[in-house]
Protein backbone atom coordinates (compact mmCIF):
# COMPACT_ATOMS: atom_id res chain seq x y z
CA UNK A 1 0.00 0.00 0.00
CA UNK A 2 1.60 3.55 -0.91
CA UNK A 3 2.07 5.97 1.36
CA UNK A 4 -0.37 8.65 1.44
CA UNK A 5 1.37 11.60 1.24
CA UNK A 6 3.59 10.57 -1.75
CA UNK A 7 1.79 10.53 -5.30
CA UNK A 8 2.14 8.03 -6.94
CA UNK A 9 4.32 7.81 -10.03
CA UNK A 10 2.09 6.79 -13.59
CA UNK A 11 3.01 2.76 -14.31
CA UNK A 12 4.86 2.13 -17.28
CA UNK A 13 5.23 -0.76 -18.77
CA UNK A 14 7.80 -1.80 -21.46
CA UNK A 15 7.86 -4.76 -24.00
CA UNK A 16 11.02 -6.66 -24.91
CA UNK A 17 11.27 -9.74 -27.22
CA UNK A 18 13.36 -12.70 -25.33
CA UNK A 19 14.72 -15.85 -27.29
CA UNK A 20 14.57 -18.99 -25.17
CA UNK A 21 17.02 -21.56 -26.32
CA UNK A 22 16.53 -25.33 -24.53
CA UNK A 23 19.87 -26.93 -25.21
CA UNK A 24 19.87 -30.89 -25.15
CA UNK A 25 22.60 -33.52 -25.33
CA UNK A 26 25.50 -31.85 -23.59
CA UNK A 27 27.73 -34.34 -21.86
CA UNK A 28 26.96 -35.31 -18.41
CA UNK A 29 24.36 -32.45 -18.23
CA UNK A 30 20.98 -31.71 -18.23
CA UNK A 31 18.65 -30.03 -20.06
CA UNK A 32 19.86 -25.70 -20.23
CA UNK A 33 17.80 -23.32 -20.54
CA UNK A 34 18.90 -19.85 -22.19
CA UNK A 35 17.39 -16.85 -22.28
CA UNK A 36 18.67 -13.95 -24.64
CA UNK A 37 17.44 -10.52 -24.54
CA UNK A 38 18.70 -7.72 -26.50
CA UNK A 39 17.56 -4.31 -24.41
CA UNK A 40 19.02 -1.92 -26.90
CA UNK A 41 22.41 -1.50 -29.00
CA UNK A 42 25.10 -2.44 -26.91
CA UNK A 43 22.71 -3.51 -24.04
CA UNK A 44 21.95 -7.11 -23.33
CA UNK A 45 21.03 -9.42 -20.66
CA UNK A 46 21.56 -13.62 -20.80
CA UNK A 47 19.69 -16.10 -18.15
CA UNK A 48 21.37 -19.37 -17.87
CA UNK A 49 19.48 -22.48 -16.19
CA UNK A 50 20.23 -25.92 -15.63
CA UNK A 51 18.94 -28.33 -12.92
CA UNK A 52 17.67 -26.01 -10.77
CA UNK A 53 20.23 -23.64 -10.79
CA UNK A 54 20.01 -20.10 -12.73
CA UNK A 55 22.18 -17.71 -13.90
CA UNK A 56 22.12 -14.22 -15.32
CA UNK A 57 24.30 -11.25 -16.26
CA UNK A 58 23.86 -8.22 -17.45
CA UNK A 59 26.12 -6.06 -20.34
CA UNK A 60 25.30 -2.55 -20.79
CA UNK A 61 28.42 -2.03 -23.43
CA UNK A 62 28.80 -4.79 -25.14
CA UNK A 63 30.71 -4.42 -28.48
CA UNK A 64 29.06 -2.68 -31.00
CA UNK A 65 27.04 -4.59 -33.75
CA UNK A 66 26.97 -7.70 -31.64
CA UNK A 67 23.55 -9.40 -29.93
CA UNK A 68 23.72 -10.64 -26.54
CA UNK A 69 24.34 -14.39 -28.13
CA UNK A 70 27.11 -13.03 -30.50
CA UNK A 71 28.95 -11.27 -27.59
CA UNK A 72 28.17 -14.01 -24.49
CA UNK A 73 30.25 -16.30 -27.58
CA UNK A 74 33.25 -13.89 -27.71
CA UNK A 75 33.79 -13.64 -23.79
CA UNK A 76 36.11 -16.38 -21.91
CA UNK A 77 34.68 -18.56 -19.42
CA UNK A 78 35.92 -17.31 -16.66
CA UNK A 79 34.84 -13.60 -17.02
CA UNK A 80 31.10 -15.07 -17.90
CA UNK A 81 31.68 -16.78 -14.31
CA UNK A 82 32.86 -13.76 -12.55
CA UNK A 83 29.74 -12.02 -13.60
CA UNK A 84 27.33 -14.85 -12.81
CA UNK A 85 28.75 -15.83 -9.45
CA UNK A 86 31.25 -13.64 -8.12
CA UNK A 87 32.29 -15.88 -5.12
CA UNK A 88 32.72 -18.75 -7.16
CA UNK A 89 36.64 -19.69 -7.63
CA UNK A 90 38.65 -22.20 -9.50
CA UNK A 91 39.75 -23.77 -6.62
CA UNK A 92 38.58 -24.25 -3.30
CA UNK A 93 39.65 -25.26 1.23
CA UNK A 94 40.40 -28.82 1.23
CA UNK A 95 41.07 -30.78 4.27
CA UNK A 96 42.63 -33.52 2.62
CA UNK A 97 45.39 -30.98 0.68
CA UNK A 98 45.95 -29.43 4.51
CA UNK A 99 46.34 -32.68 6.42
CA UNK A 100 49.43 -33.76 3.46
CA UNK A 101 50.93 -30.45 3.48
CA UNK A 102 50.73 -30.47 7.65
CA UNK A 103 52.21 -34.09 7.20
CA UNK A 104 55.03 -32.97 4.79
CA UNK A 105 55.47 -30.07 7.48
CA UNK A 106 55.79 -32.48 10.12
CA UNK A 107 58.55 -34.87 8.04
CA UNK A 108 60.57 -31.76 7.10
CA UNK A 109 60.75 -30.06 10.87
CA UNK A 110 61.83 -34.21 11.99
CA UNK A 111 64.60 -34.09 9.65
CA UNK A 112 65.87 -30.43 10.47
CA UNK A 113 65.40 -32.02 14.28
CA UNK A 114 63.04 -29.04 15.60
CA UNK A 115 60.82 -32.59 16.54
CA UNK A 116 61.80 -35.11 18.93
CA UNK A 117 60.67 -38.66 17.47
CA UNK A 118 57.96 -38.66 19.60
CA UNK A 119 56.43 -35.47 19.12
CA UNK A 120 57.11 -35.98 15.50
CA UNK A 121 54.80 -38.88 15.52
CA UNK A 122 52.33 -37.13 17.30
CA UNK A 123 51.80 -34.37 15.66
CA UNK A 124 52.53 -36.74 12.30
CA UNK A 125 48.79 -38.18 13.59
CA UNK A 126 47.57 -35.47 15.13
CA UNK A 127 47.53 -34.36 10.98
CA UNK A 128 45.31 -36.63 9.57
CA UNK A 129 42.70 -35.27 11.91
CA UNK A 130 42.74 -31.97 9.33
CA UNK A 131 41.30 -34.48 6.45
CA UNK A 132 37.76 -33.26 8.34
CA UNK A 133 38.13 -29.82 7.86
CA UNK A 134 35.58 -28.02 5.92
CA UNK A 135 36.76 -24.54 6.07
CA UNK A 136 39.35 -22.29 7.58
CA UNK A 137 36.92 -21.29 10.11
CA UNK A 138 36.80 -24.87 11.57
CA UNK A 139 40.28 -25.15 11.75
CA UNK A 140 40.15 -22.19 14.04
CA UNK A 141 37.84 -23.74 16.38
CA UNK A 142 38.69 -27.52 16.27
CA UNK A 143 42.17 -27.23 15.61
CA UNK A 144 43.73 -24.13 16.37
CA UNK A 145 46.55 -25.22 18.41
CA UNK A 146 47.66 -28.35 16.02
CA UNK A 147 47.78 -25.07 13.26
CA UNK A 148 49.66 -22.45 15.60
CA UNK A 149 52.43 -25.21 16.29
CA UNK A 150 53.02 -26.51 12.57
CA UNK A 151 52.41 -23.57 11.11
CA UNK A 152 53.03 -20.38 13.35
CA UNK A 153 50.41 -17.66 14.85
CA UNK A 154 48.96 -16.63 11.44
CA UNK A 155 48.90 -19.98 10.47
CA UNK A 156 46.08 -19.13 7.88
CA UNK A 157 47.90 -17.29 5.23
CA UNK A 158 49.89 -20.68 4.81
CA UNK A 159 46.92 -22.21 3.96
CA UNK A 160 46.48 -20.51 0.95
CA UNK A 161 47.75 -23.62 -1.46
CA UNK A 162 45.57 -26.45 0.83
CA UNK A 163 43.06 -26.36 -2.12
CA UNK A 164 41.64 -28.68 -4.82
CA UNK A 165 39.29 -28.06 -7.96
CA UNK A 166 36.44 -26.62 -7.31
CA UNK A 167 33.51 -28.85 -8.94
CA UNK A 168 30.70 -26.31 -8.68
CA UNK A 169 33.10 -24.20 -10.88
CA UNK A 170 33.80 -26.68 -13.34
CA UNK A 171 30.19 -27.24 -13.99
CA UNK A 172 29.33 -23.86 -14.55
CA UNK A 173 32.57 -23.89 -16.76
CA UNK A 174 30.83 -27.17 -19.05
CA UNK A 175 27.56 -25.28 -19.02
CA UNK A 176 28.83 -22.12 -20.37
CA UNK A 177 30.96 -23.89 -22.97
CA UNK A 178 27.81 -25.61 -23.93
CA UNK A 179 25.73 -22.60 -24.26
CA UNK A 180 28.92 -21.13 -26.47
CA UNK A 181 28.53 -23.89 -28.11
CA UNK A 182 24.79 -24.21 -28.94
CA UNK A 183 24.93 -20.35 -29.63
CA UNK A 184 27.16 -20.81 -32.51
CA UNK A 185 25.58 -23.64 -33.95
CA UNK A 186 22.10 -21.66 -34.06
CA UNK A 187 23.91 -18.44 -35.71
CA UNK A 188 25.45 -20.85 -37.76
CA UNK A 189 22.11 -22.72 -39.16
CA UNK A 190 20.27 -19.21 -39.06
CA UNK A 191 23.04 -17.84 -41.78
CA UNK A 192 22.59 -20.68 -44.27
Amino acid sequence: MPAENKQAEPLTVQRSTVTKLVVTGAQSLDPITVFLEDLAPCKGKITVSCWGKSWAAYWGGMWEGLSIGQFFCELNTSYIIGYFDQGLRSRRFSGEALADKAKRTVLKERRMFCYGSEEARELFDEAEDLRCSQSIEHLHGAHSELMTKLFGDEWWYLTDDATEPNPDYAYLEWIIDAVQQALSKERQQMAV
